[in-house]
């Protein structure tokens, strides 16, 4: 038995939710305006846009994919509990690289799962090397599978 060997991991980094903050912050400003000049109490408005951005870096810390020679694992910081996820590579139908000019970039897994239809790694900066050995990973993966299953037919 082969034991499992990491290929990549990570977690999606805070810009990709600098949206959220900056929305966060005009809302702090605006609302920092409003309780100096109209009335204190809207002070406790402050509570959204503070909150929202606490959740949106709990979601980026918490939320990790790992992935492997056998599968991906997705752990997702759900309802106050971690949440494992596998999908194993023979269940994945094909992947796509996105890939910038600065060699940083994405790998897509468009899998046969039900409730990921598809799994966006996080931004990477080496996804070509990772693409090319999660592939071949896969295409064994799949022959090893595809004789195993017709030796049984057989």
């Amino acid at each position: 038995m082969i034991d499992e060997e990491i290929i990549w991991q990570g977690h999606d980094r805070h810009t990709t939710m600098i949206l959220y903050h900056v929305i966060s912050i005009i809302l702090i400003i605006g609302i920092l305006y409003l309780s100096i000049m109209v009335d204190m109490k809207f002070l406790f408005l402050l509570i959204l846009p503070i909150g929202l951005s606490y959740s949106k870096y709990n979601i980026v810390v918490r939320n990790k994919l790992e992935i492997n020679n056998k599968r991906l694992v997705l752990i997702k910081f759900e309802k106050g509990k971690y949440k494992t996820y596998e999908i194993e590579l023979y269940d994945i139908k094909h992947i796509v690289l996105e890939q910038k000019t600065n060699g940083k970039g994405y790998i897509i897994f468009k899998t046969m799962s039900s409730k990921f239809k598809e799994v966006k790694s996080p931004y990477m900066s080496n996804p070509e090397e990772v693409h090319h050995r999660v592939r071949d990973i896969i295409e064994e993966l799949k022959f090893t599978r595809s004789t195993l299953l017709h030796n049984d037919i057989e």
